[in-house]
């Protein structure tokens, strides 16, 4: 009996996957044209493992797109990131149905939501799009639905929207009784709209316990007491936790050293990233948020309108540990502390002959681990700025050129090639265009656009 023949169109499945496992996803794609044997292999679980979708109300197309990926591949999926424009209601709807496309997928690990800002605008009619805003179960039973009927999900990121956060203690106990032994990542932070009146859930901090394998935690500074961080000591497996400070309570706690000494002694290897968001309370009360006996590696404060110089000189405590330093505001309209204005420094400043420290030189100095530094809406003179590269070898340093304060004929281009002499890569100044509009106080702009992709960063 002769041997069958096997063409290109018949090929064996086994030998059509391993063929599309060299390929690129377009080239994957674009093979998949070929026939419907072809195309039928494109739907192969492996090929899908990270898939991240972008709804844009602006690009009806891509929602088309996505609409046939996630019927063609919601039961296949491992890990998705959905982008979504929140203020708009058609991608919010299509977000939903997303997510319900996603509702006993068993191969389901991680889902993340990306949104535009971090709540929804309440002056738009959403019930046109079959979206309720005085409900929202219509986005939380998606969710709940997936930690029922998902085998083995690790991660979940609710994008910092506020009014899903308002729904952690469900999502809590949900994880708790269906994934508490695999749960790697959770994102329960947000970012509030009003940092001086917002809604909190009842957060039971026992709920961790059962959370065996969490690896990398967010969550607002309000849950954060000497409580909570006992019960994150007993597993000893968290890597990141990632706090958000928003407005502080009257009777918020406070944490204790002795409670982050221990918290750091069981969990050895958690670096803690510390973001104030348009906390205008919170920023006055860093110096005493701030504990020595903290991990911290990265602080980041969001458009709080002030410096806070005591802060700044206690960074010395976390020598060993800081990495990351931002301090950005709004450029000229709410920059009360200025870097060149001496007379702003309290008494206590650090003197050297007599002459008061930029603190962020001292910073510079002390700790020895800090590779990134980014400052806007603050001057600062030009000798500071060489202080700092001189004493530390940052990675990444942004400033805004016009906030550079140099003698008259001092040239910005030679001063720039100076630094990045000195910082062994290419350095310049960010100018005017080149910044978030949110940073100059342009109207129209949103701060929330600039801040929310890199707190975001923080669950990666």
């Amino acid at each position: 009996m002769a041997a069958e023949i096997v063409y290109w169109n018949n090929l064996p499945s086994v030998l059509l996957y391993e063929i599309f496992s060299y390929l690129t996803e377009s080239d994957r794609i674009r093979a998949s044209s070929t026939c419907k044997h072809w195309r039928n292999a494109l739907y192969h679980p492996s090929f899908w493992k990270n898939v991240s979708v972008n709804l844009n109300s602006n690009n009806l197309d891509n929602a088309s797109k996505v609409q046939y990926l996630t019927s063609c591949l919601g039961s296949k999926l491992q890990n998705i990131t959905v982008n979504f424009d929140i203020l708009d209601p058609f991608c919010t709807r299509e977000m939903k149905n997303v997510l319900r496309g996603l509702i006993g997928n068993y191969n389901l690990k991680s889902v993340s939501l990306i949104p535009t800002h971090s709540c929804f605008d309440y002056s738009k009619d959403y019930s046109a799009a079959g979206v309720g805003l005085e409900n929202l179960r219509w986005f939380l039973n998606p969710i709940l639905s997936i930690l029922k009927k998902s085998h083995r999900l690790e991660a979940l990121n609710l994008g910092c929207i506020e009014d899903l956060v308002l729904c952690g203690k469900t999502i809590l106990e949900r994880i708790s009784n269906h994934h508490a032994s695999h749960f790697r990542r959770l994102g329960l932070a947000s970012m509030k709209s009003d940092p001086d009146l917002y809604d909190l859930f009842v957060l039971d901090h026992k709920v961790f316990y059962t959370l065996q394998n969490l690896q990398v935690l967010s969550l607002d500074f309000d849950y954060v007491n000497d409580d909570l961080l006992s019960v994150l000591s007993a597993n000893g497996s968290l890597q990141r936790l990632v706090i958000h400070v928003h407005g502080i309570l009257d009777t918020h706690p406070g944490t204790s050293e002795d409670a982050w000494d221990s918290f750091t002694k069981k969990n050895p290897m958690c670096e803690l990233r510390l973001n104030l968001i348009y906390s205008y309370d919170g920023v006055n009360i860093l110096d005493s948020i701030l504990k020595s006996s903290m991990p911290l590696t990265h602080l980041k404060v969001f458009f709080c309108r002030k410096m806070n110089p005591a802060a700044l000189q206690k960074l010395h405590e976390f020598s060993s540990t800081l990495r990351s330093l931002w301090w950005v505001d709004i450029m000229g309209n709410y920059s009360p502390f200025d870097f060149t204005d001496l007379e702003s420094y309290p008494p206590e400043n650090i003197l050297v002959e007599q002459q008061l420290v930029n603190p962020l030189v001292i910073c510079a100095w002390q700790c020895r681990n800090l590779e990134e530094l980014v400052l806007f809406g603050y001057n600062i003179f030009i000798e500071d700025v060489r202080g700092i590269v001189k004493l530390r070898e940052l990675k990444a340093f942004e400033l805004l050129s016009s906030h550079i304060l140099r003698p008259d004929g001092e040239n910005l281009q030679e001063f720039e090639k100076e630094i990045s002499s000195i910082l062994s890569i290419p350095w310049r100044a960010r100018t005017d265009d080149e910044v978030h509009p949110a940073l100059l106080g342009e109207e129209g702009s949103c701060p929330d656009e600039f801040v929310l992709p890199i707190v975001l960063l923080d669950l990666k």
